[in-house]
C-alpha cells in the first residue's frame, strides 16, 4: 500500500479551510487530512502529538487565535523529530513578510493575492514534493516517543556539560540540564520557578544553585576548555555567563543537533 502524506491545515477563514480540506480529500489516494485548526496556539501541541508530514499555514489568523509567524518561530525553536514540511499562505502583500516567513522555516510560500492562486495550487505543490518528504522520512529512524526524545536530549546536554567541566556534584548541574530541556520545549525563563515547584524547592534556591554551578565551573575549569566549548561571547564586565545566557546557548546547540 502506498504511504499517504498526512497534512495539517491551520487556516481561520472557513471558506479557505473548507476548500483546502476538499482538495486534500479529492486526492485521498495520496493525501490524508491529519487535522484542520483555526488556531496556531493549538497547532504546536497537535504537531508534537500527531507528527504530520506537512502543514499548510495561514499567517494571519484573524478569526482564530495566535499568529502564523509565531508558530513558525516556535517550530524552529522546539526540538521536533521529524519537523514537518511547512507551506505558508498569506494575504499580506509585503515581500518582507514572505521573506521573513521563509527565513523562519517556511519551506514554501503562497500569496493569496497572486494571479491564479487557488487551494488546488497549494495541494499541487505538496503533491510535487511529496516523494521527497516521504523519502526523507524513510531515511530517518523510527519516530521517538516523548520520553525517548527527552532521554536523548538529556544525554546530549549532559555530555556537553561534561566536556565543559560542569561538576555533577553541584545541585545546579541537574537544574541546568532540566532548564535547557525546558527551553528547548518552548518554556522561556521560568525555569527556576517550574523546577522549584516540581522538586519542592524554592525558586530562589534553584536559581542560586544554577548560577553557583556556573561560577564554580568558570573558577575551576581550564580556560582553554571553556573557550573551546563555550563559544558564546561574554559581556566585558562579566567573566561568567548568566544562567539565561548559558541556558540559551545550550538550547541552540541542542536544537542544531536534533533539527539538522
Amino acid at each position: 500500500m502506498t504511504k499517504k502524506l498526512n497534512v495539517l491545515i491551520v487556516e481561520d477563514d472557513e471558506n479557505d479551510r473548507n476548500a483546502l480540506i476538499a482538495e486534500v480529500n479529492a486526492n485521498a489516494d495520496r493525501l490524508c487530512l491529519a487535522g484542520a485548526l483555526k488556531s496556531s496556539n493549538d497547532a504546536l501541541a497537535f504537531i508534537r502529538n500527531h507528527k504530520p508530514h506537512a502543514v499548510i499555514l495561514d499567517l494571519e489568523l484573524q478569526e482564530g487565535s495566535g499568529d502564523g509567524m509565531d508558530l513558525l518561530d516556535k517550530l524552529r525553536s522546539t526540538v521536533l523529530c521529524p519537523k514537518p514540511y511547512v507551506v505558508v499562505n498569506t494575504n499580506n502583500a509585503s515581500k518582507v513578510t514572505l521573506d521573513s516567513a521563509k527565513r523562519m522555516g517556511a519551506d514554501y510560500a503562497f500569496a493569496k493575492w497572486q494571479k491564479g492562486y487557488s487551494p488546488k495550487m497549494v495541494i499541487k505543490q505538496l503533491l510535487l514534493v511529496m516523494p521527497e518528504i516521504l523519502g526523507k522520512e524513510e531515511d530517518l529512524p523510527e519516530p521517538l516517543s516523548e520520553d525517548q526524545l527527552e532521554n536523548k536530549m538529556r544525554d546530549f546536554v549532559q555530555n556537553e556539560f561534561n566536556k565543559l567541566g560542569v561538576s555533577v556534584k553541584n545541585a545546579g548541574y541537574g537544574y541546568l540540564v532540566d532548564a535547557v530541556i525546558l527551553a528547548a520545549n518552548g518554556e522561556n525563563q521560568n525555569w527556576a520557578k517550574i523546577l522549584g515547584e516540581k522538586l519542592g524547592k524554592s525558586e530562589s534556591g534553584v536559581a542560586h544553585a544554577m548560577q553557583y554551578a556556573l561560577n564554580n565551573t568558570w573558577t575551576n575549569s581550564d580556560i582553554y576548555t571553556l573557550q573551546k566549548y563555550y563559544t558564546a561571547p561574554l559581556r566585558k564586565d562579566k567573566f561568567v555567563p548568566t544562567t539565561n545566557e548559558f541556558v540559551y546557548f545550550y538550547k541552540q546547540k541542542l536544537l542544531s543537533h536534533f533539527n539538522r
